[in-house]
């Protein structure tokens, strides 16, 4: 009986890995059926809901699972992945360090934090979780992914590929590297190949939520609209804190460029500039809700013609 329960939790984790997420439903929902006390079917159930987007019915999955399992490091991972989707960024924080302290020796959970701290902008603190992970399983592809991840947002591009180019030498269909390689080529205006790094990721998970992003950032840096705001938020986001530095220094600028031609007697002058500034403003607040809502359709209806 045990060992048929392992390999149905097996195959819905071989389902996940290839974006079947429905498939792993059916077969946790078999599962619960004979073993509706079953934590860790509960917690694989949750990710395959988590896949599909259906978040409240994930929650109550992931916290079933760990109240019938309360020191179980893999229910406390799934319950934080859960709360990362509800964008309860510290809940989350706190089930993935408890999951490290439960199992020291395993680098899921500090991959797990390092996505959290990538998530809530704290990209130093997330390349510590990375290399603490990659001391712990050196040879893991998961790991090193993570490690390109923090490595980029870190605005190290060169470790950032490097890392990636390992991690696909160990598994060449490694989707999380391949992604980042696409964006490191996007980055570098090679387009076409990164469009296919996001295509051959979608061969096998459709749901691909990162190779749907790369997906909208392609068509964004195409388009003649938000191409402009796509290569600046790129730029902006290198180095941290190069945001704020570059947006308070572009404020001081043009209120003294309008101070010093009204000064001068250049009314209009100061008048254009005033509007230029307002324009560029409106600009920046309306181009990334664009982009959310052009990768919020992406997200929702996934369809890939047969020819890919």
């Amino acid at each position: 009986m045990a060992d048929e329960l392992e390999r149905e939790i097996t195959l819905a984790l071989n389902y996940l890995s290839r974006g079947a997420s429905a498939n792993a439903i059916d077969v946790m929902k078999r599962l619960l059926s004979r073993e509706p006390e079953h934590a860790l079917g509960h917690a694989v159930l949750a990710e395959a809901l988590l896949k599909q987007r259906r978040l409240h019915a994930a929650l109550h999955e992931a916290e079933l699972a760990l109240s019938l399992s309360p020191d179980s490091p893999a229910c406390h991972r799934v319950l934080a992945a859960v709360h990362v989707a509800h964008r309860q960024l510290g809940k989350a924080r706190e089930h993935a360090e408890v999951a490290r302290e439960l199992s020291p020796e395993d680098a899921s959970a500090n991959v797990q934090l390092a996505s959290i701290e990538l998530l809530d902008g704290r990209a130093p603190r997330a390349l510590e979780y990375a290399k603490e992970a990659r001391q712990l399983a050196p040879d893991d592809p998961d790991v090193i992914s993570t490690l390109a991840q923090a490595e980029l947002a870190n605005g190290e591009l060169t470790r950032a590929e490097a890392a990636a180019r390992e991690a696909l030498e160990i598994s060449p269909e490694h989707a999380d590297s391949l992604i980042i390689m696409g964006e490191l080529l996007l980055r570098r205006g090679e387009i076409e190949t990164a469009r296919e790094h996001a295509i051959s990721v979608l061969y096998s998970a459709p749901d691909h939520e990162g190779a749907l992003h790369l997906l909208v950032s392609i068509k964004t840096r195409q388009s003649w609209f938000l191409g402009l705001w796509w290569r600046a938020n790129a730029w902006l986001t290198l180095r941290p804190g190069r945001a704020i530095f570059v947006l308070v220094l572009a404020y001081l600028l043009q209120r003294l460029v309008v101070t010093w031609t009204s000064v001068e007697g250049h009314p209009m002058t100061a008048e254009v500039v005033s509007y230029c500034w307002f324009g560029l403003c409106v600009y920046s607040w309306i181009a990334p809700g664009l982009y959310r809502r052009a990768l919020q359709k992406e997200l929702e209806v996934v369809k890939l013609r047969p020819d890919f």
